[in-house]
């Protein structure tokens, strides 16, 4: 309908501009229209005792609307378009040839990719020198489109656009024309990348390949593990399905011939993705390589993106754990007998029981905390985690206090303070210097918050979505459990929380409900607050197989010490042209930066491969140091850093981790349409998914870069405009024949 109306296609007027071609004076124009406009007011004027005024209006619109159209026409429009200079310009023609464009049902979609640039070889009266490439991770020139199955392991459809660019900077390139599936590999195309390509002024037309919907297709596209872990926990796992229609899929988890959890998964049918959490008991110590599986579903063609490979490091050492409490009571007692056995925890508790007299238990040595409390960074910072019971915060000097901040935002560990007669507002802790540290505003020590009463716990939906809250496996034996328990019979009002705090637990004692226990992130670490010392009634008040509050304490220490980074460390993950990148950060005891070291690192193989890589200082941040290495296969790689001061070593991390190279181009295979929209937008081209003959070649004939000519298209013999002149004098004779009085 647009072209019969308008004679040329709507893309030809969005690439045109409308000039005139008359060769009018400019001040022609305003004279004639005030003359036209003059004449029309002057017969209006003549008529209004026969007509009314809305009647002599409307004539008048139609009128000026007439005469102003005739102007439009005898300074004959035209639409000034660039066309290319025949014999002048080269076109670049890209075919995608890596692996994921193998992909088809009824043909592969590298045929119709060929099939759409053959439009451009075929193209009716253009006459442009065709440049061939085929690509995956960079362009090749070739001289015929090659007849194998395409077996490229990456695809970078930035650093090949922007190569075929640059090698065209000499000569006149009027466009691109990439053919690809949009899949790319290498980490998809930036901002950056997109500015770059685009400031070279060379439109990229894109013909997508593939389809979008592949309901026959489950792709387990990312897992998250925790990359350490304590011997004995459960990890929680974080898939990612991605799918195109409803059911049920399964998960199994391997580690070698052993099989660890299987899990069932409802798909949601509106939605693309699933995320979905599995829970994995380790028990075995050291690197532990975990094998997530999909089962494939009726008809699916690639199954090797259903398996993802992680590892996860399952600590040999022991964490250990800060318990300060300022008076004998119920929960230090139940508290230590809870975590009795956990072989992965150390509690080291140091308990007043009068005013100078304190009682240690958990010490390794008779001096540890021989002076009471912590006076040093050091000697705070050894621990992970801190506890701190009803003690008040005057106990503790302003250096303390300052260090005890510092031990959460600086040395990423943390802190846990619990209800009780002296604790919390009641303790004084919202004046003291670590309140900033605190996930709430702790009332002032002179308004009692502290309160002998029964009252229920249940958890809030953020509790029940956390790992260390759950005591039961589903989430409805879970809640279950949660309201099986016995009521505590003491809480503390802990005040407003801060804008960054969650609340996980609440108490309910039959007239309002409250926060119970609550936490935020501070710095590096972690700050809670659990506003009661009453959980110690779960254990009375069970029989004695209940294992609720035992399984609560130890989930929830075993939590407060995972988060906590030690001095050393060394995280290595995988990069996505297959590589290794490298990160080792280095602090002191006190968890000073350590900066003037050199640091290089060993990575080896199981087969006994082995490479040397220096990692480099941060700009941006102090104590870390960072490198890449491309070992090219796949494998379980290991890695130690070590930092060296005058040829002596003074701190040293491992990590490990499985790699998979080539397998990037399984995974994501259905047609990326937003990529290749995005690159045909930035550079003025068009996205075409299901590309004719005449779109593809009328966009190339009529592009803006390369040596142009322009050409002049009339529009004063539109159809449209023949149609609208008719229009306009056609509702002026009928409304006057109607009127019968002009």
């Amino acid at each position: 309908m647009f072209e019969a109306l308008f004679r040329y296609p709507r893309s030809t007027f969005e690439r045109g501009e409308i000039v005139f071609t008359a060769g009018w004076p400019e001040w022609l124009v305003p004279l004639l229209a005030v003359l036209g406009v003059a004449i029309i007011v002057s017969f209006l004027v003549r008529s209004r005792k026969r007509a009314a005024s809305r009647q002599l209006l409307i004539i008048g619109v139609l009128q000026t609307a007439l005469l102003a159209l005739l102007l439009w026409v005898l300074r004959l429009p035209a639409l000034e378009t660039e066309k290319l200079r025949e014999g002048e310009n080269a076109v670049a023609l890209l075919l995608d040839t890596s692996a994921s464009m193998r992909y088809g049902t009824e043909r592969a979609r590298i045929d119709d990719a060929r099939r759409g640039l053959e439009m451009v070889v075929a193209g009716d009266g253009l006459d442009l020198k065709l440049r061939r490439y085929e690509f995956d991770q960079l362009p090749r020139p070739v001289d015929a489109w090659s007849a194998g199955d395409p077996s490229g392991t990456e695809t970078s459809i930035a650093a090949t656009v922007g190569r075929v660019l640059d090698e065209s900077r000499f000569e006149p390139l009027a466009a691109i024309v990439l053919a690809s599936d949009g899949a790319d590999t290498a980490g998809g195309i930036s901002e950056a990348e997109l500015a770059e390509i685009a400031s070279y002024g060379v439109p990229v037309h894109t013909i997508g390949a593939g389809r979008e919907i592949m309901p026959e297709d489950l792709e387990l596209s990312d897992v998250q593990v925790p990359d350490r872990a304590l011997a004995g926990s459960i990890v929680a796992a974080r898939l990612r399905i991605r799918h195109d229609s409803g059911g049920t899929a399964r998960v199994r988890v391997h580690a070698g011939d052993r099989l660890l959890a299987a899990q069932n998964v409802e798909l949601d049918a509106g939605n693309g993705t699933t995320v979905a959490w599995l829970d994995i008991e380790l028990f075995e110590r050291g690197p532990q390589e975990l094998e997530f599986t999909l089962e494939a579903v009726d008809g699916e063609q690639e199954q090797r993106n259903n398996r993802r490979s992680a590892l996860v490091d399952v600590q040999d050492e022991d964490y250990r754990i800060l318990y300060f409490e300022g008076e004998p009571r119920w929960e230090y007692k139940f508290l230590r007998r809870a975590i009795d056995g956990d072989e992965g925890l150390q509690l080291v508790s140091l308990l007043r029981v009068s005013p100078n007299k304190y009682y240690r238990q958990g010490i390794e040595s008779a001096d540890e905390l021989a002076d009471g409390f912590p006076s040093t960074r050091e000697e705070l910072f050894a621990y992970d985690a801190l506890i701190i019971g009803s003690v008040e915060a005057a106990l503790l000097t302003a250096e303390q206090q300052r260090m005890l901040a510092d031990f959460v935002a600086e040395r990423g560990g943390s802190l846990l303070f619990t209800g009780g007669l002296h604790g919390l507002g009641n303790g004084g802790w919202g004046q003291s210097l670590l309140a900033d540290a605190l996930p709430a505003r702790l009332p002032p020590l002179e308004s009692p918050s502290f309160f002998r009463r029964r009252a229920t716990v249940r958890p809030t939906p953020q509790g029940l979505a956390t790992r260390m809250l759950r005591l039961a496996e589903s989430a409805d034996d879970n809640l279950e459990a949660w309201r099986g328990l016995p009521e505590v019979a003491d809480y503390q009002l802990i005040g407003d929380l801060k804008p960054a705090a969650r609340t996980l637990l609440v108490g309910d004692n039959g007239i309002d409900e409250f926060p119970l226990f609550v936490n935020q992130p501070y710095g590096r670490g972690q700050s809670y607050l659990l506003a009661t010392a009453g959980t110690w009634r779960w254990q009375m008040s069970l029989p004695a197989e209940d294992q609720r509050h035992e399984t609560f304490w130890r989930q929830l220490l075993r939590s407060l010490v995972a988060s906590s980074p030690q001095p050393s460390r060394l995280t290595a993950t995988g990069l996505p042209g297959g590589g290794i990148a490298l990160r080792a950060e280095f602090r002191d005891a006190s968890f000073a930066p350590l900066d003037e070291v050199r640091v290089a690192a060993v990575v080896s193989r199981a087969d006994g491969a082995s490479w040397s890589v220096p990692l480099a200082m941060s700009d941006a941040e102090r104590g870390v140091y960072t490198g890449e290495l491309d070992p090219g296969e796949s494998g379980t790689y290991y890695a130690e850093a070590v930092a060296a001061r005058e040829d002596s070593a003074v701190a040293s991390a491992r990590s490990s981790l499985h790699l998979d190279v080539g397998q990037a181009e399984h995974f994501g295979i259905r047609r990326n349409a937003t990529t290749l929209m995005r690159l045909a937008e930035a550079t003025g081209g068009q996205y075409l998914a299901e590309p004719s003959p005449g779109q593809l070649v009328d966009a190339l004939r009529y592009s803006g870069s390369g040596i142009t000519d322009l050409e002049y298209r009339p529009l004063w013999n539109l159809p449209a405009v023949l149609l609208l002149l008719l229009m306009i004098k056609s509702a002026e004779w009928l409304l006057r024949r109607r009127w019968s009085t002009i």
